[in-house]
């Protein structure tokens, strides 16, 4: 008997832990993403078929939002990130197709999700401008030098011949 309520709780307590996400009692249709090491979702809140923010899977923060939507944004209450920035039009457009289109193929959607991290970079200075001066106040970051993880350091092929 023991041995059968301790099996019982185990799996209960393990049921408990693939429970649904916090992100299900957001209002609106949701879906995350796999970028590189991080977990992206995108929402959207009236479910119009345009995704209305971005957050970051692991503490829900929105890190972009589609301009006309902040206030709604700011009623459902989730956290915004201090770098937070208005996402552009095709940005919005690229992450409603991954929200939205069902027939998306793998192919299709790498090179929809190869888009977005295009259109990433075009604000990624911004962004990085934010996080220096949050990480060292006072202190004017270097625009021409930030660490960018897109760039591929090939010189270790320099001494192969």
């Amino acid at each position: 008997m023991a041995r059968a309520l301790t099996v019982l709780l185990m799996v209960l307590g393990l049921a408990a832990c693939a429970g649904s996400p916090e992100t299900s009692t957001l209002p609106g249709a949701h879906s995350c993403e796999s970028f590189f090491i991080y977990i992206i979702c995108v929402g959207d809140i009236d479910e119009n078929g345009d995704v209305d923010y971005m957050y970051f899977g692991d503490d829900y923060q929105i890190f972009m939002y589609a301009s006309t939507m902040r206030e709604p944004l700011n009623a459902i209450g989730q956290p915004w990130h201090p770098c937070v920035i208005p996402m552009s039009e095709s940005t919005r457009q690229y992450s409603s197709q991954l929200l939205y289109d069902e027939d998306l193929g793998l192919a299709d959607r790498l090179g929809v999700k190869g888009k977005l991290i295009q259109n990433y970079r075009a604000s990624q200075a911004a962004v990085e401008a934010c996080n220096a001066q949050r990480e060292n106040p006072g202190e004017v970051p270097d625009l021409d030098n930030f660490d960018d993880p897109f760039i591929v350091d090939d010189d270790w092929e320099e001494g192969v011949d």
